[in-house]
């Protein structure tokens, strides 16, 4: 029998030793590709949701509150290359739809005249991120007020363009919700790095107070605070009174979190030395104390996102949020909600497939965060 001396350099030389020690860090290498492959489909996911809601009004042909009322329930129009011949058209057209059964509202293409798309063209006016008046669209329709109205995701009941009502109700659902959680950072990471830098009573009431905050049912704690404001208010004031509901609701949690981790940093000899040092206690916890606890932190406003963004389309849902004629993605599933319009009118569910996507994408940034934390 080969001694162990005398094995172990015969599997050195045939290089097995070596592929043994190389593949923890071959394992090592290929979850953190993947990790990095997974934040950037979840960045690459928010940029576009955010740019399509922000830039809604120019996307859409059409302004949001617009009505059609001789076409609800249209399904989402095709675009077409060729015609009835078979000839093929550089520029894309549409044609005019007809109802055909006014009953359970289904349409056919009226194959008689060709209409084709323009773009870069001047239609309803709308507001540009928030900030000045437009009336430039994406795309729209040739023939002036005569021609087919473009409805590439369909219309309600009413006649209005999803796709408009769509990225519009997304710059309030993906605006509002993180908005609100970044107030409730503010105010629970300040209070905990306080309640953890200095401990004792401060830490003990600062603590008891979020624990009663938690221990109140979020559901109930939301609907009272919206029973403090009036039933019919200006889109200003509903989005005053989101970002103060949930400033309200989640700054306990995060205040817990900073607590333990201000808690822990505390100890640490470098803080000693500051103090020492005769740092004042206001520069080390925002020069010390709180850079070195900002991943977990980060970490867990991605993972949390999604809930604030579900708490406000909860709220739309429900009816105490953003209320008709405006639209988020709750109103707009309230109007789903029927039996009948998930069975006949199937692209009414679209802010549902945006929503799961949107949480999707949060999950990804949290999760390849967390497993970047790991490894370091």
């Amino acid at each position: 029998m080969a001694s162990l001396p005398g094995y172990i350099a015969a599997e050195t030389k045939s290089g097995s030793v070596s592929r043994f020690f190389k593949s923890p860090l071959r394992l090592s290498a290929a979850l953190a590709h993947r990790s990095l492959s997974r934040k950037r489909v979840g960045l690459a996911l928010l940029i576009t949701f955010y740019l399509l809601s922000l830039l809604g009004g120019f996307i859409a042909p059409y302004n949001f509150r617009s009505q059609s009322r001789a076409t609800p329930y249209l399904p989402p129009m095709r675009i077409h290359f060729f015609d009835e011949q078979g000839r093929f058209h550089a520029r894309p057209f549409i044609y005019r739809p007809q109802l055909v059964d006014p009953l359970r509202l289904s349409y056919a293409e009226e194959r008689v005249r060709r209409y084709a798309l323009v773009f870069f063209t001047r239609g309803e006016s709308y507001e540009l991120l928030g900030l000045f008046t437009s009336s430039r669209h994406l795309a729209g329709v040739e023939g002036g007020d005569e021609a087919p109205r473009l409805h590439l995701l369909g219309t309600d009941v009413l006649g209005r363009d999803l796709l408009a009502r769509v990225l519009y109700g997304g710059s309030i659902s993906l605006l509002i919700g993180p908005l609100g959680l970044l107030l409730a950072y503010v105010i629970g990471v300040s209070l905990g790095a306080i309640a953890g830098y200095y401990g004792g009573v401060t830490d003990a009431l600062l603590m008891r107070a979020a624990e009663v905050m938690m221990s109140l049912p979020s559901l109930v704690l939301i609907l009272a605070l919206r029973a403090a404001f009036p039933l019919s208010i200006t889109p200003r004031q509903v989005a005053t009174m989101m970002l103060v509901i949930f400033a309200v609701v989640g700054w306990a949690e995060v205040a817990r979190l900073t607590r333990g981790l201000a808690a822990a940093e505390r100890r640490r000899d470098y803080i000693a030395a500051a103090i020492v040092g005769g740092s004042r206690d206001s520069r080390i916890i925002a020069r010390h104390i709180l850079p070195n606890i900002s991943r977990p932190l980060v970490t867990q406003f991605a993972l949390s996102a999604p809930a604030f963004i579900l708490a406000e389309i909860a709220l739309s849902f429900l009816g105490v949020g953003v209320q008709e004629p405006l639209a988020s993605w709750g109103t707009l599933l309230a109007e789903a909600q029927d039996i009948s319009v998930l069975k006949n009118y199937l692209w009414m569910t679209t802010p549902a497939v945006l929503i799961f996507l949107t949480a999707l994408a949060f999950h990804l940034l949290g999760e390849s965060g967390d497993q970047a934390e790991e490894q370091v």
